[in-house]
């Protein structure tokens, strides 16, 4: 009998252990393995937070530019300390910088006001105590060269938006081709009327009275600021991340684009622009096919996609900023702004290039009183 019990009881001791031997390695994967941190070139791409069908991975890191102060377009026009001005040509303005601040325009910074809203075409850094520095522009609201209500028709009045398009992006940074700019700037218009009248259930129109071509005043329309407002308070809190320097974005489970900043308080000064254009282009895609959420390593690979064999082109827009581009022939394209002062790049811009859809602009730009005429 007693021999029988410690049977017993030695096989139910050897259940109990063969069955805690099974769930131990399982215990051990959910709790215990360490979080795979993906990191390239010092940079760690974070997890991402989705609202809808934008997905936002903020990037951490080092900062290298330091000890400098840049002002953002918008601060420097807020404060009076830059005057942009016309020069009667469509693809050219030009900037003075009263102050002692240097200012750094973004790629894609709206001016308003002036004859046409215009885009800056590439970022560059203004020095202080700068006068009638030359600004390569495209016009963002076709037809109209004269003064609109009672706005200066000499210069501009403020820089509050940015372009919300890939697409738009890259006509005017990269192709360089204004009817392409126009045409973008229709097409996000018309997206946005589309998927903003699907929301609210009532026909939407974001063109203004004042100007229907106007990308600008299409921004400030009170039907998108609604809609949007409600994502941004959601991702807004991002930037707050220790050594936040950049960020990768998603629509739709399609990477869009990546965005680094080697300045901590440059990155955090653009921020709610940035944030407000991704979440307009954001919108104006809703609806539309989607793939699976896109992971850090998938950002990774975006990012290591041009090497540093592919093809390279080089330009000095001032006496302190250097544009270079590197891209590959299957669309992978890298910008890099380098403030020639430091000898540090301060901001990179990863892109895919749809190469089917290139329109060459071989014979350049035509002159501004074609752009004026159409």
């Amino acid at each position: 009998m007693k021999s029988n019990l410690k049977n017993t009881v030695l096989l139910c001791f050897c259940i109990v252990l063969g069955a805690c031997k099974n769930k131990a390695p399982k215990s051990g994967i959910s709790m215990n393995m360490p979080k795979e941190v993906i990191v390239v070139d010092g940079i760690t791409i974070n997890d991402p937070k989705t609202v809808e069908n934008l997905s936002l991975f903020i990037l951490t890191g080092k900062e290298k530019v330091v000890g400098k102060r840049y002002n953002t377009l918008s601060e420097a026009m807020n404060t009076k300390q830059v005057t942009v001005k016309e020069t009667g040509s469509v693809n050219e303005l030009s900037i003075d910088n009263n102050g002692t601040d240097y200012v750094f325009i973004h790629s894609g910074d709206i001016v308003k006001g002036g004859k046409q809203d215009r885009t800056i075409s590439h970022d560059i850094i203004v020095a202080p105590n700068t006068k009638d520095m030359p600004l390569a522009s495209f016009c963002v609201e076709q037809g109209r060269w004269e003064q609109r209500a009672d706005e200066v028709v000499v210069a501009f009045s403020a820089n509050t938006k940015m372009l919300s398009s890939r697409d738009l992006k890259l006509a005017a940074k990269h192709e360089n081709n204004q009817g392409k700019v126009w045409s973008k700037v229709s097409e996000q218009k018309a997206y946005l009327n589309e998927k903003l009248s699907k929301r609210k259930g009532y026909a939407v129109e974001v063109a203004a009275n004042e100007s229907a071509s106007s990308l600008q005043l299409a921004l400030e329309s009170e039907e998108l600021k609604k809609s949007k407002d409600s994502i941004y308070e959601k991702l807004k809190d991002l930037i707050d991340m220790p050594d936040a320097i950049g960020y990768a974005y998603a629509i739709n489970g399609e990477i869009y684009g990546v965005e680094v900043y080697n300045n901590k308080r440059l990155f955090a000064d653009f921020w709610d622009k940035i944030l407000e254009s991704v979440i307009v282009e954001a919108i104006s895609k809703e609806g539309e096919e989607t793939s699976p959420e896109k992971t850090q390593k998938e950002v990774l690979a975006y990012m290591e996609a041009v090497k540093g064999n592919d093809k390279k082109t080089e330009k000095k827009l001032n006496e302190l900023t250097n544009f270079k581009t590197i891209e590959n022939d299957n669309g992978s394209i890298v910008f890099s702004t380098e403030d020639l002062e430091k000898q540090q790049w301060v901001h990179k811009s990863y892109m895919k290039i749809d190469t089917s859809a290139i329109v060459q602009n071989q014979n350049g730009l035509p002159n501004s009183r074609l752009y004026i005429e159409n």
